[in-house]
């Protein structure tokens, strides 16, 4: 009798040998569509906020202005935190030299805190949450930094029905008018129309926003004194703004239409908003306000303008803005810009251009060098003219 050694397994010719598995078919690879192009510069996107906070998400999102989320065609975010909190915080840190009636040297314009809280829901989207920021600024533009003031403080809630979004905001947001909406402008040497052709730019009340199909849409009444004001007019202000952005072989588009009516302040060649929006105006006029607005991103060019015209009661006002940017290299970017507005008593009148550079040195860092030609014409005195030549330095955290 053979034995067998142990743990040997005995063979014969008998036994079925098994077919080689089937080979497995790769599946393709998932397409993954780019990511759209921000609707904000490069530096001004907000950091990874992943990084400062305790919150989980899938993406990076944009500081808000008037809305959350100024870039709308970008995916929702999805939040693995019931509760999320997101801070991020900017210093904006400047030198001008000034041949007019300004002051020259170097101070620092602003230091913005910003501190959200994200409410989640069962699918991970937004459901509400609060806004709370905070500056640490100067009146005008002199060199003493000697105020510490709210700017956006608010709670939202956002209600989901098919084919639309609504949210509900209550508080001291930015007004839905014009680019202000959708252009984070307050911490930039570039300013659009909004210091002089309304004299607001945050305002305490309530606003409805959200989406309808292709349409982002907003709408708001406030007090029309600017925030941190308890002595408020006797007015309201109204506004509402329909906006859309498209996709094309050229490059994207965003449109928007903006109407504002009610119990404004009275602005004239000398008024001037520190970063945090307040407004120490305290004659009032009744206003009516149209604005068009639109920027346009095409490979290393951005533009944007607005055409902005109504009446301080019986008298017309109208002015317009421009800007052009060009990114030569990754980390430098050329710029200029022109801006004209009519006040509604003549011939006051203020136009602007300028032209300088964004050098963006690292993570968060950038210097902005600008060159700006004013012309002035106040009520009752002859014209003149301010030089201006700033040097920036803008640090994001």
């Amino acid at each position: 009798m053979a034995l067998l050694a142990v743990g040997t397994p005995p063979s014969s010719a008998q036994d079925p040998v098994p077919p080689p598995p089937p080979k497995a078919t790769p599946l393709p690879a998932p397409q993954t569509p780019p990511d759209p192009p921000p609707l904000l510069p490069p530096d001004d996107a907000a950091p990874d906020i992943n990084k400062n906070s305790s919150t989980q998400a899938s993406q990076k999102r944009l500081p808000s202005t008037a809305t959350r989320r100024p870039d709308h065609t970008a995916p929702n975010l999805l939040y693995r935190r019931k509760n999320n909190f997101v801070f991020q915080g900017a210093t904006d840190l400047r030198y001008r030299s000034a041949f007019g009636s300004e002051t020259n040297g170097t101070y620092i314009a602003a230091t913005r805190f910003t501190g959200d809280f994200i409410r989640a829901n069962s699918d991970g989207g937004e459901q509400g949450g609060a806004r709370l920021q905070l500056l640490y600024e100067t009146d005008n533009r002199g060199t003493a930094v000697n105020r510490v003031r709210a700017s956006e403080a608010y709670g939202y809630y956002r209600f989901r029905f098919p084919g639309v979004t609504a949210n509900v905001r209550v508080g001291q947001f930015v007004l839905p008018f014009g680019l202000i909406a959708v252009y984070d402008t307050p911490l930039q040497p570039i300013q659009p129309l909004y210091e002089k052709s309304l004299g607001l730019r945050v305002d305490t009340g309530t606003m409805l926003e959200g989406e309808y199909g292709p349409y982002h849409y907003a709408g708001s009444i406030t007090t029309g004194s600017g925030p941190n004001r308890r002595d408020i007019n006797d007015g309201r202000i109204y506004a509402f703004r329909l906006e859309r952005t498209v996709d094309t072989v050229i490059g994207r588009v965003q449109v928007g239409g903006s109407l504002l009516s009610g119990q404004g302040p009275v602005t004239d060649i000398g008024t001037e908003l520190p970063a945090s929006g307040t407004s120490g105006a305290r004659d009032f006029v009744r206003i009516t306000r149209f604005a068009g607005d639109g920027q346009y991103f095409l490979g290393p060019w951005t533009a944007r303008g607005e055409i902005v015209f109504g009446a301080n009661d019986e008298d017309p006002v109208w002015g317009y803005f421009a800007e052009g940017d060009y990114r030569v290299l990754p980390r430098l970017e050329l710029v200029t810009y022109i801006k004209r507005w009519d006040f509604p008593v003549k011939p006051q009148q203020l136009s602007a251009i300028g032209f300088g550079a964004n050098v963006t040195v690292g993570q968060g860092v950038v210097f902005r060098v600008l060159y700006e030609y004013e012309r002035d014409v106040p009520l009752g005195s002859d014209p003149f003219v301010t030089r201006r030549f700033t040097v920036q330095t803008r640090l994001n955290f």
